[in-house]
Order: structure tokens, then C-alpha cells, then sequence
């Protein structure tokens, strides 16, 4: 058995049929579903990740420019 390349046909090329013919002979694919982590693993790491997020935003907030000031023109300065 061998494939043809340049008729683009399966087999000995002498079969008759048509490409569609042979598209049409192709099974779907079969495609199994796999669950790597569980529905509440996925709720528990989204809740984590979450936690995280907020805890550097909160980080970031705390860290912010202390020195800076406002005087009483509605002017910034430092200093």
C-alpha cells in the first residue's frame, strides 16, 4: 500500500474514487474529555489566585509615596 502524493488518493490510486469520496470514507476524530484538576480544585485555586491579587494591590497601595505632599494652594510638592 502506498499513498499517492500527487493525486492526493489512499491506496494503489486505482480504486475510482473521487476525493471527496475519500474524505466522506474518513471517521471523525474522536475526541475523549480529561479533566486534569476537579470543579472544586479549579473554585479553591481561583479563590487563591484572587486572594493573591488583592494582597499586591493592597502591598502597592501601602508602599505608595509617603513624602509627597499638598500645600495649601492645591499645589504638589516634596520634601
Amino acid at each position: 500500500m502506498k499513498i499517492d502524493t500527487q493525486g492526493m488518493s489512499f491506496g494503489d490510486g486505482k480504486s475510482g474514487r473521487t476525493l471527496e469520496e475519500q474524505r466522506a470514507a474518513i471517521k471523525p476524530m474522536q475526541v475523549n474529555k480529561l479533566n486534569i484538576i476537579s470543579d472544586s480544585l479549579k473554585i479553591e485555586l481561583k479563590d487563591l489566585i484572587n486572594e493573591v491579587l488583592d494582597e499586591r494591590e493592597l502591598e502597592k497601595k501601602l508602599n505608595g509615596p509617603y513624602d509627597v505632599f499638598e500645600d495649601g494652594e492645591g499645589e504638589w510638592g516634596t520634601y
